[in-house]
């Protein structure tokens, strides 16, 4: 069975707090980060460039299920987290192992926190 590391240590505090700031944007409702363009970094937990890029992408298409405000708010939080560098983003270790994340901490003095 596959442990996801992220599931595991939790998000770093800066990836976190950019999170939470575009929660309180929404008004308290998280939908538009978890369900759509920038689903595959906010619910899938992919916070590489490459996938932080592909969501900008997605939100410049638009969704039509989601207010012009509310794609601002996604666009928003994606560009502040692709200024974060990507070792504070991505601190998941490249060798983990996908079974034992206890054995592959975080780097030291990174704050990790769960939702």
């Amino acid at each position: 069975m596959i442990i996801c590391w992220y599931c595991y240590w939790g998000w770093p505090r800066a990836v976190r707090d950019l999170y939470d700031e575009a929660v309180r944007d929404l008004g308290g409702d998280d939908f538009a980060l978890e369900f759509g363009p920038a689903h595959v970094v906010w619910a899938d937990e992919n916070f590489d460039t490459a996938s932080i890029d592909g969501c900008l992408e997605r939100c410049a298409a638009g969704d039509a299920r989601f207010t012009p405000a509310e794609l601002a708010v996604v666009r928003h939080s994606l560009e502040r987290l692709r200024e974060l560098p990507e070792a504070v983003r991505c601190p998941a270790p490249a060798d983990y192992d996908g079974v034992h994340p206890e054995n592959y901490p975080p780097p030291a003095r990174m704050e990790m926190v769960k939702p």
